[in-house]
């Protein structure tokens, strides 16, 4: 039923239907269906006509894994392949992979996660302490017993972990990657897939990608394009998302152009303090994201450097989300039209927008 399901949601215009060969990696499976904006995520009949999902880098193309609902029928794989039981309960390793569980297909079998102590309050951490969510946090990232006594049919995890050596089903999500916000929260779409309920997924996504899409297409009353660059500072190096990642879209979509043209590969491209006031004598607003339990203003800025002095004298506005206070890596990733509202409301009018994840950065 479950693989039925997902052919014909597949095919019913929810998601597209394209046949055409793959492109991933070189394998030669035709092309059910590609997202609409995601990248690193897409479905193919395999050689035995069945149905596969293809998880795989979105900025390289290199394939990482496939994942098919019942026994492999597809011969030979030189990719790793997980094979989903029916109805599987799921262990996650990230808080925003939880967080696109109970978007698309919800958490009713989430069993597991190793990172537990991280999770902002809300429904999430509600759910996990009510229903007995089991922390899998340990040496190397998981706990071994606790992981192999929950013997999870599914595991979201970094491709940094190399657990398929323990004969784990681990399934790479790679939403980082992601070059555009909505390609993030259409993550909550395979995943629902991979827990048997497509269209929960989908009809989830449409509602996520019409409200950011209305945003972006209203009329800008700014007269020119404010320049942006968004990053955070740690140990005295600077961090930015290049030109091709999601918050360089964000910036884009709310109307602004983004400071930084370099790309980056697996990570944010880091910067000296004198890159960071080349950069700020060029932008109107300096976006920062930081992790204050309190909250961060001019004088913890100092304390970091005193340098950053210059940074601000440079850059006429400074602008910061806490993600102490606001769930950047978590509940906003499913629901990326809050930032983008409140990115429009600080680059054309300088105000706080309606969902306070960005406020202009206080006085000590």
């Amino acid at each position: 039923m479950a693989l039925t399901m997902g052919v014909a949601l597949i095919c019913s215009g929810l998601l597209g239907c394209q046949s055409s060969a793959s492109t991933t990696s070189g394998l030669a499976w035709a092309t059910l269906d590609s997202p609409q904006h995601a990248e690193g995520h897409s479905w193919h009949l395999n050689g035995a006509g069945q149905v596969t999902l293809v998880l795989s880098n979105p900025r390289s193309g290199e394939a990482l894994c496939a994942v098919v609902q019942g026994p492999w029928k597809g011969g030979a794989l030189d990719i790793p392949l997980v094979e989903l039981a029916h109805e599987p309960e799921v262990v996650t390793s990230s808080t925003t992979h939880a967080h696109l569980l109970q978007a698309g297909a919800g958490l009713d079998r989430w069993v597991g996660c190793n990172s537990l102590n991280y999770l902002a309050k809300g429904p999430v951490l509600d759910h996990a302490e009510q229903h007995g969510v089991v922390d899998l946090a340990g040496d190397g990232g998981w706990n071994v017993e606790r992981m192999e006594s929950l013997a999870p049919g599914l595991v979201l995890a970094s491709p940094a972990y190399e657990l398929s050596t323990r004969g784990w089903p681990l399934v790479p999500i790679t939403e980082y990657l992601e070059a555009h916000p909505l390609g993030r929260a259409e993550w909550m779409v395979p995943i629902a897939w991979m827990m048997g309920d497509s269209l929960a997924g989908a009809q989830a996504f449409a509602g996520v990608r019409d409200r950011y899409q209305s945003l972006v297409v209203e009329t800008l009353d700014r007269e020119r394009t404010p320049t942006v660059l968004m990053g955070s500072v740690a140990d005295g190096v600077w961090h930015a998302p290049g030109q091709n990642t999601f918050v360089a879209r964000w910036v884009e979509d709310a109307g602004g152009k983004y400071a930084l043209t370099e790309k980056d590969q697996d990570s944010n491209v880091a910067l000296g303090l004198e890159q960071v006031l080349e950069h700020a004598r060029l932008c109107d607003l300096w976006m920062m994201v930081v992790y204050d339990p309190d909250s961060f203003t001019v004088s913890d800025l100092l304390v970091q450097d005193p340098k950053h002095q210059a940074l601000l004298e440079a850059t006429d506005e400074v602008w910061v989300c806490n993600t102490a206070k606001h769930d950047y890596f978590g509940s906003l990733v499913v629901q990326p039209e809050l930032i983008l509202e409140d990115l429009r409301s600080a680059m054309q009018w300088g105000l706080v927008g309606p969902h306070k994840t960005f406020e202009s950065m206080s006085a000590p």
